[in-house]
């Protein structure tokens, strides 16, 4: 049993009804074949470009439902038939362990975490931990990837 983690994605807004649903079967549909809690956030205004998907589950679960979340808006056209989706992901991961991502100048020594540079190196990933994050009740922050869906995965965050 591996532990249960949230992540957010963030979607166009234009690609919510595909994603949701009639009824919302697309989205339950989802839901049981990932494994995988799946919600949208409400919009933050009216003329948001963006919504949040909320997917809590296990690291496979979220891959699963990641990446039919990312087929869907290929496969519905959101984006041009030669563009990669590339969507922004924030996972919360401990702040002690933030410093660790980052490393010396976007380096570390560290070999237990890969630094910054190397993640989005090997994978094609944008990588960002705001440095003058105030952690969260839990202790955490907030890590935000952007990229295609095998980029986000690949960076292992």
């Amino acid at each position: 049993q591996s532990e249960t983690e949230t992540v957010h994605l963030f979607i166009p807004a234009l690609s919510v009804g595909a994603i949701i649903g009639k009824q919302g079967q697309h989205i339950k549909q989802l839901s049981r074949f990932a494994g995988a809690s799946i919600k949208i956030a409400p919009a933050e205004a009216p003329d948001a470009k963006v919504r949040m998907v909320i997917i809590t589950g296990p690291p496979e679960a979220q891959f699963k439902a990641q990446g039919r979340i990312y087929g869907k808006i290929k496969e519905e056209n959101f984006v041009s038939p030669k563009e990669e989706v590339k969507l922004e992901a924030h996972i919360r991961v401990p702040s002690f362990a933030a410093g660790r991502v980052i490393g010396k100048g976007g380096k570390t020594a560290s070999t237990s975490a890969k630094p910054v540079n190397e993640l989005q190196n090997l994978s094609s990933a944008e990588v960002v931990v705001p440095r003058d994050q105030t952690p969260d009740e839990n202790d955490q922050v907030v890590v935000k990837i952007t990229g295609h869906f095998y980029a986000c995965q690949a960076s292992g965050l």
